[in-house]
């Protein structure tokens, strides 16, 4: 036998025995979740559970989420969005009882405008029933006393344009030197009943209306927006490239999965006159596991000058409120400037914030 073989039989054994003990380690790094590619898996859908009516604003290197049940209002932050879910919540706001605002205390809207923290929100004297407080619902705000949204904050009071009719899902944007005021409110005398529709007013400033009647600039009159219930709420006013505007809005009935979304694309000419507008939905619809998609924020910073979208769905597809979870996606634009939502909704699937990719 010749000897001179046995050192390269064994290093052949040798490397063998390596090559599988290495092939082991790797597949058990996957079937345990690999680390090195979740390290970064900052956000987990859904953000916030439960949670409802999203609105966030980022500054100070924060996300701010501000949120309402039903009479209080609450703030959380985080330095990523994946942290508002585990993040303190602080209470910053409470109705007083016996006043046109001490319930049903609505989608509370966070926004820093000319430098001054504020929070709108739709609220309503209690009536006992819950239809007939709803159809005293009127927009109010707070603002806050420091630069801090953590801090305190003060009773502004109404805020909204003379007739006094039914209004809830406030948002204020500035566009073209001019600031607007948006909501979702009702023909004069209806109440909360339905159809809800999309009115605007100009501001003088980011707390006032000064004209003397609101605009009516959509009602709901297509299959999407009136299967269950003639509704258009939650308007939010999102600034393309190129100038464009459009009001990315929530139709149908919130309690179904056949909730969505639809826009209102701005094309030119006077900001309160409904032929300035082309609508266009159902552009966020059911589906990528989620029900009812709808009520988003304004749009969120992300990476790179990317968005985010943040909004609530329902888990199941049956009826009802209190099944809805905040989640979150990347938002981009297209070509035209009008807002993209990646084809609908992501559902449950996880981002690495850093780079908006699927992790």
């Amino acid at each position: 036998m010749d000897n001179s073989c046995k050192p390269i039989r064994h290093a052949v054994r040798f490397g063998l025995a390596a090559w599988l003990a290495l092939i082991m380690v790797i597949l058990a790094a996957a079937g345990s979740g690999t680390p090195q590619a979740h390290a970064a898996c900052t956000m987990q859908n859904p953000i916030v559970s439960p949670g409802q009516d999203p609105s966030i604003w980022y500054a100070n290197g924060l996300y701010y989420l501000v949120q309402s049940d039903g009479t209080s209002i609450w703030i959380r932050a985080s330095t990523n969005l994946g942290g508002l879910g585990s993040a303190q919540n602080t209470r910053i706001w409470t109705a007083p009882a016996g006043t046109e605002y001490s319930t049903q205390v609505w989608a509370p809207e966070l926004e820093n405008l000319n430098g001054r923290w504020i929070i709108y929100f739709a609220a309503a004297r209690d009536m006992g029933s819950f239809d007939a407080t709803n159809n005293t619902h009127r927009i109010y705000a707070i603002t806050a006393n420091s630069g801090n949204p953590l801090g305190s904050w003060s009773f502004f009071g109404r805020v909204q344009d003379p007739t006094n009719e039914w209004a809830i899902d406030p948002t204020v944007f500035y566009y073209n030197n001019n600031w607007y005021l948006l909501w979702s409110g009702t023909p004069p005398g209806n109440g909360g009943n339905a159809p809800q529709q999309i009115y605007i007013a100009h501001m003088s400033d980011p707390l006032h209306v000064d004209e003397p009647y609101r605009k009516l600039i959509a009602n709901p009159d297509q299959s999407w927006e009136i299967s269950v219930q003639a509704i258009e709420e939650g308007p939010e006013a999102f600034i393309g490239p190129n100038n464009t505007l459009t009001i990315v809005y929530s139709a149908n009935a919130s309690w179904t999965s056949s909730y969505n979304l639809g826009e209102l694309v701005y094309h030119g000419g006077d900001m309160g006159y409904y032929a300035s507008y082309t609508k266009i939905g159902p552009v966020f619809s059911s589906g990528g596991g989620v029900y009812g998609p709808g009520h988003n924020s304004l749009p969120v910073p992300g990476p790179n000058g990317k968005n985010w979208l943040v909004y609530h769905a329902k888990s199941s597809a049956s009826d009802g409120w209190d099944d809805r979870k905040i989640f979150a996606q990347p938002q981009t634009w297209n070509s035209d400037g009008t807002p993209t939502f990646g084809g609908g909704p992501k559902g449950y699937t996880s981002f690495d914030e850093t780079t908006q990719q699927p992790c």
